[in-house]
């Protein structure tokens, strides 16, 4: 993938060509967002620009061995570093160390992805941060993370900050389409992606029943309750698919609020707003708030390893009978 055919972060890749142009470029980026709008492709972009054998107006060819060989995750001197486990080792810092007192083999500019650098142990940091305080001249460091407060300050202030943005909808939208996702279940799925590709990749994975869901939105009092959560509890096996429907779910309450107390703009799912003012009709502000606390009762509780489909069972058949006359007018 080149450059032009990233969609979403215009701005940023924009702002590198510029960098690469001019020769300005950092000895190290910190490439800051959420999971899943762009962060490691378009750093393997970057890479496969500044190696590339035939360039062109500051992106890549993706014809050339170059190109090819970081496309196929076999170019020696493209490194991109993974948690082993629950993080970054010591051990791969140290072999990282050593590969980087050699010359490049091929690349006119060596370049070394640390993804998910947050999960660095301790002795790990410590020994990164000793490579970034003896920069090399033919080495590009970027590290990606989803926040730059959980990483060590001595390490981001060696690093020049791109914070990366959540995608639009219609981006999402869009590449969900080229996978060849229906458009109805595409724009479906962007919604509940807040921005993330990843997420609404995820989520499709998953295979969350879509009717079941479109119908707690569109018919909240007629849904059945325990047919969904039947349909969550097998398909969201892990921890974060469940915490991140619980997010989309609190963000469906959060825009209910918005649009009860007239602050329409700010909504996350704007298509659903005739089913948001019904409900917001229906709900006091103290309703809303009473189930947004619940709502986040029930990640604590997940967070907590308590049994997942207990705590959805209770959250929404506890919702449904928190005030039956409300749902009844919906």
């Amino acid at each position: 993938m080149a450059f032009k055919d990233i969609l979403g972060q215009d701005k940023i890749i924009g702002w590198l060509k510029t960098a690469i142009k001019q020769k300005r470029l950092a000895t190290a980026y910190l490439f800051t967002g959420l999971e899943g709008v762009g962060k490691t492709t378009v750093a393997l972009t970057l890479a496969k620009v500044l190696n590339c054998l035939a360039p062109k107006e500051e992106d890549a060819c993706e014809k050339c061995q170059s190109c090819k060989k970081i496309n196929a995750n076999v170019h020696p001197d493209i490194l991109l570093i993974k948690p082993e486990g629950k993080g970054i080792k010591i051990e791969q810092i140290r072999q990282l160390q050593q590969t980087l007192s050699f010359e490049p083999m091929f690349a006119k500019k060596r370049v070394v992805i640390i993804d998910k650098v947050e999960t660095m142990t301790s002795p790990a940091a410590n020994a990164f941060l000793k490579t970034l305080e003896e920069p090399s001249l033919n080495t590009l460091f970027i590290l990606i993370a989803q926040d730059k407060y959980q990483l060590l300050p001595t390490i981001v202030s060696r690093c020049q900050i791109v914070a990366f943005q959540p995608l639009s909808l219609k981006v999402i939208k869009e590449m969900l389409e080229k996978k060849g996702i229906h458009s109805k279940n595409a724009l479906f799925f962007a919604h509940l992606s807040e921005g993330s590709l990843g997420r609404a990749l995820r989520l499709l994975e998953k295979e969350i029943n879509i009717n079941l869901l479109e119908a707690w939105l569109r018919e909240p009092k007629m849904c059945d309750v325990l047919e969904l959560i039947a349909s969550i509890d097998t398909n969201l096996k892990n921890l974060e698919d469940t915490l991140n429907l619980l997010d989309f779910y609190q963000g469906i309450w959060r825009d209910i609020l918005l649009v009860k107390n007239n602050c329409k703009a700010f909504l996350i799912n704007k298509n659903i707003l005739k089913e948001y003012e019904k409900m917001a009709s229906a709900f006091t502000n103290q309703d809303i708030r009473h189930i947004l606390i619940m709502i986040e009762e029930a990640k604590k509780l997940l967070k907590q390893n308590v049994q997942k489909k207990l705590i959805l069972e209770h959250l929404l058949l506890k919702e449904r009978m928190f005030d039956e006359n409300r749902w009844s007018e919906i």
